[in-house]
This record gives C-alpha cells, structure tokens and sequence, in this order.
C-alpha cells in the first residue's frame, strides 16, 4: 500500500499543491480512494489522510 501511495502522489503531484485548494482536494480524495481500496478502517480515515497530506508537505 505504501509503494502504491507514494508511486500514486508522485504521478498526480502538481507543483502548487500546498497553496491551491482543487490540488489538495484532489489528493485527499485519491488517498482517500486508496485507503479504501486496502480496506482501511473507517474510523481512522481522516486520521491517516491528514497524516499523510501532511507528511507530504514537509
């Protein structure tokens, strides 16, 4: 899942992410879509998509 999620970012990575809100959208929901493909608990989802956009910015 991690090589899919990171493989998947840096495909669809645009280079204004962090200051437009369309291209952070766009990477929530594909990140969201991924964690449901993995069948990831739906409690933690926002959790885990807001750990991940964040790490993304760093």
């Amino acid at each position: 899942m991690t090589q899919e999620l990171t493989k998947m970012l840096r495909i669809n990575r645009s280079i204004d992410w962090q200051k437009k809100e369309s291209a952070r959208a766009g990477m929530r929901r594909r990140v969201k879509k991924l964690l449901k493909k993995y069948k990831y608990p739906p409690e933690g989802l926002e959790t885990a998509i807001t750990t991940v956009i964040s790490q993304c910015g760093m």
